[in-house]
């Protein structure tokens, strides 16, 4: 190595000790006859000592590359906020590997730089020591993993990321073929269906750091290119999943940020609604939706006499209930076709626009069976339509913690959402998975997917932590007949199954075990460990928002002769222009 030390290693136990430190100069303090310059690495800064002589000779300036060799000495002005803050390099020979042009932003934590701009230059915004913190946090994470899985028998096994375009609830990215003109490979969304294959083969435990591709809309929590952490299973029950899951996140936690998650609550999809107004419930505060109808039904105002009545309390809540805030809340409520009605605890009684319908003797009630204190404040909205309305006040519910200071990126609440409903019944009367295809009809609600599929509830189950979905599994279909029953419910003809997972199916009939697993998303999981909510700040090279690389400036047309080779003509731009 060019070097003897990192920049975050030396200490006064060194002192007197011939080093030779390499990295980039983060700043430069000059001061005439001599000056200090902080020398930047992966690891760390450690400050060097320079004379006049040598810091005119050396011409340095931020970002220039170097290696300096010297002796170690105690600092007179200690730093107690790095590690090496209590000496310095006394220089004695300065080598300089590259100099830097004027960088378009400052290399720091704290920037004033756009997104874009960054993200155009990103080979500099990485040597941001938060983005090195970000990803070296991401490496210990995958590190974690693979030494839990390897533990538990699992193989790492890769599959194809050429495959065969199968319906998986986003569009494919497509790849054309230069030797079967007009026929295409898809990018996989995931390995699903390799991975049940691999069941087949009788591998029993398998997982694979995979990488995905799903062309949607793209948003703080997305990228169009996606790691999972990709994990299947034979010869198990729903708890052994889960166990793995608890087992694999405590683990990776504890090893990547040193921080030890309780154990996973267990909530049933139908109470994630219900609470939370959501089906990836943030369990870090309470606040839960209540089902009001009971009591409110009681009163004179006509609105809560038919469909459904639900709430929230917001402890000492009042004081933020402006009309302003009123009238903020009521455009998100607007989403879900809502209006939220306030009730406020003052002065021992309460107020609001609805209270003139209550009696006195309804008014206590309320007070009590809410257990409502002074200050406290009632949100309430009515609907006929259950969901609609559970949703959009546990949006409202996620908008009040934010306010109260709630949501310490500094706790995890960890907890699996099971007993998901398989099918979603369409306005048309046609059935679609909630999940995927492949899942598992319980076995106590077999008998309705002949009367009442969409009553039926599946093996289905997401991880969620802080009110973020980290994963989604399910147990297989192993039997061929229930396969291809949930293919019909699906509207897929015998064609259509044919021509989509002819391959699939096909392998049900040589003995196919029972088996489940899941699939945990790397780059949120990550966004938790670092305690951010762009997931751009977790990837190497991520796509902005329009899922372009501002750096290497693609998607790009590419030249006339490639289309050729492929047999593909361009018919129009984005504007339906032609090009």
């Amino acid at each position: 190595m060019l070097y003897t030390n990192n920049c975050s290693e030396l200490t006064k136990n060194d002192v007197d000790k011939e080093v030779v430190l390499c990295g980039w100069v983060h700043k430069i303090r000059n001061f005439g006859k001599f000056a200090f310059v902080d020398l930047r690495d992966r690891y760390g800064i450690t400050q060097l000592s320079l004379t006049g002589e040598q810091y005119s000779a050396s011409n340095l300036k931020n970002e220039d590359c170097i290696r300096v060799k010297g002796k170690v000495v105690i600092r007179q002005d200690p730093n107690p906020n790095i590690p090496t803050g209590q000496i310095e390099i006394k220089v004695s020979d300065i080598e300089v590997f590259s100099h830097s042009q004027l960088t378009p932003f400052i290399i720091d934590d704290k920037t004033d730089a756009l997104e874009d701009t960054r993200l155009k230059s990103r080979y500099l915004d990485l040597r941001r020591p938060c983005l090195q913190k970000n990803l070296t946090i991401r490496h210990k994470m995958l590190k974690a993993a693979r030494d839990y899985l390897e533990s538990e028998s699992f193989l790492e096994i890769e599959t194809p990321t050429l495959v065969k375009s199968t319906p998986e609830g986003a569009r494919d990215y497509l790849v054309p073929s230069r030797i079967k003109k007009g026929c295409f490979y898809a990018l996989p969304q995931s390995p699903q269906i390799y991975k049940q294959l691999l069941m087949i083969s009788g591998l029993e435990k398998y997982y694979q750091v995979a990488r995905c591709y799903r062309d949607e809309d793209q948003r703080a929590d997305r990228q169009p290119e996606f790691t999972q952490i990709d994990v299947e299973m034979s010869f198990c029950q729903r708890e052994d999943v889960l166990n793995v899951i608890e087992s694999l996140l405590k683990k990776i936690f504890k090893d990547s940020i040193s921080y030890s998650l309780p154990d996973f609550e267990r909530i049933s999809y139908k109470d994630a609604i219900a609470s939370y107004g959501s089906d990836k419930p943030d369990m870090r505060f309470d606040m839960l939706l209540k089902d009001l109808y009971p009591i409110l039904s009681k009163s004179e105002f006509a609105g809560f006499k038919d469909g459904y009545v639900k709430g929230f309390v917001v402890s000492d809540g009042a004081k933020l209930a402006s009309r302003k805030v009123q009238d903020k809340d009521n455009e998100l409520l607007k989403k879900y076709n809502l209006k939220g009605i306030y009730i406020k605890v003052e002065n021992s009684s309460l107020t609001g626009s609805i209270v003139k319908f209550f009696s006195e003797d309804l008014q206590r009630e309320i007070i009590s069976s809410l257990d409502l204190k002074e200050g406290d404040l009632l949100i309430v909205a009515n609907s006929n339509n259950y969901e609609r309305l559970s949703l959009g006040l546990g949006a409202l519910r996620i908008e009040y913690a934010k306010k109260l200071n709630l949501l310490s990126p500094d706790c995890f609440k960890p907890c699996f959402v099971l007993d998901w409903p398989m099918f979603e019944k369409k306005e048309d009367g046609t059935y679609e998975s909630l999940s995927n295809p492949f899942t598992r009809p319980r076995d106590e609600d077999v008998y309705l997917l002949d009367s009442e599929p969409e009553k039926v509830l599946s093996y289905a189950y997401d991880t969620v932590i802080n009110g973020l979905e980290l994963s989604s599994g399910s147990l297989r279909i192993y039997s061929g007949e229930m396969q291809k029953k949930v293919f019909d419910l699906l509207g897929l003809s015998q064609e259509d199954i044919k021509k989509r997972f002819g391959f699939f199916v096909d392998a049900f009939n040589y003995g196919t075990p029972p088996h489940g697993g899941f699939a945990l998303g790397v780059d949120r999981i990550a966004m938790l460990l670092c305690k951010t909510d762009n997931v751009r700040d977790v990837i190497a090279f991520p796509k902005n928002l329009s899922a372009t690389d501002m750096m290497a400036e693609c998607p790009s047309q590419v030249p006339q002769e490639s289309l050729d080779i492929l047999g593909l003509k361009i018919v129009g731009d984005d504007h339906g222009n032609e090009i």
